[in-house]
């Protein structure tokens, strides 16, 4: 409740305020214009490989976790995070997927969050790659050095964190709380799964796998590019998907509305792109992963809430006789 009141008290303000900065200035009826004559094939095209994108993270988070779940469990889980992301604030869907995985894989919740915060950081790590690897080939720019150093400070701080994590464990007796209560235990089960070694060649798979994953985006967004006729290089997509994927860190409304089209203009902008193409761009690829997995999320939950009644009533039925 906490993160959807912050979550709306901050991001809306600030999500108004970047939407203002993408629309000003623009001609809406060519933007209009630029969508209603895309080309659907890439866009079908670009489906697929967001759709692509979600699995490879499944994979990743799955080798985090190492529980008992098969990949199509963890793909569920991601889109029905995403989805909840889509429609609610303070990003509550992350903290709902590491209940679900708790409850899935009978794990303490703690220990599950902690699989998430790692899953996360993974991702935040491979952009700041991506990031710096195709930064010496953009036109510099004051408010691009300003994601660069909130993405080091961003990694700097994950590292930390899983440093502090492994000495409190370490010199920490877990015992010594036992009797305390269930914020001090979900804090100590995180503490202990942060904790845990991931190993070299694991963390090797992580981070390929990372990286794959940020690559699929960017051949999603050349083809959203080619729709809208915008032809970019894979190395300008992956600057693209670094830059757009970095900034929505920053407090906004469900779904990212306002800072995605800021960043994407701002990002093509160093390409030449007109802000006119660059914004029909940035919505249509807004849709092509917001609309199906917030779709599929709705059906998912929809199907596990009808089942837990079906469950429910068996239960009743049972007792009643």
């Amino acid at each position: 409740r906490r993160a959807t009141i912050l979550g709306l008290a901050v991001g809306l303000p600030v999500s108004a305020f970047f939407l203002w900065l993408a629309v000003r200035r623009a001609d809406l009826d060519l933007v209009w214009a630029t969508l209603r004559n895309a080309n659907p094939g890439p866009i079908v095209l670009a489906m697929v490989a967001m759709c692509g994108v979600y699995l490879i993270q499944a994979e990743r988070w799955r080798r985090i976790a190492r529980v008992p779940l098969g990949l199509g469990r963890f793909f569920e889980l991601v889109l029905c995070g995403i989805g909840c992301n889509n429609v609610l604030p303070g990003r509550v869907g992350d903290l709902l997927r590491a209940r679900w995985l708790g409850l899935d894989a009978r794990i303490p919740g703690g220990r599950a969050l902690a699989t998430v915060v790692l899953d996360r950081g993974s991702d935040l790590v491979g952009l700041v790659v991506v990031l710096l690897v195709t930064l010496p080939f953009v036109a510099p720019a004051a408010w691009l050095g300003r994601i660069v150093v909130g993405s080091v400070i961003g990694v700097s701080a994950l590292l930390l964190g899983v440093f502090a994590a492994r000495l409190y464990s370490r010199t920490r007796d877990r015992d010594r709380h036992a009797e305390r209560g269930v914020l001090r235990r979900v804090a100590r089960d995180v503490v202990d799964g942060l904790a845990e070694p991931l190993g070299r060649r694991r963390l090797a798979v992580v981070m390929a796998l990372s990286l794959a994953a940020w690559g699929m985006w960017a051949i999603g967004a050349l083809f959203v590019g080619r729709a809208v006729g915008i032809e970019m290089t894979l190395l300008e997509a992956l600057f693209v998907a670094a830059v757009i994927n970095l900034g929505v860190a920053i407090p906004s409304s469900p779904g990212f509305v306002g800072t995605y089209q800021w960043l994407a203009i701002a990002a093509l902008g160093l390409f030449e792109v007109p802000q006119e193409g660059a914004l029909a761009f940035a919505i249509l690829l807004q849709a092509v992963w917001y609309v199906p997995t917030t779709v599929a999320a709705g059906v998912l939950l929809g199907g596990r809430a009808m089942q837990r009644a079906g469950r429910r009533r068996q239960t009743v039925a049972v007792s009643a006789r």
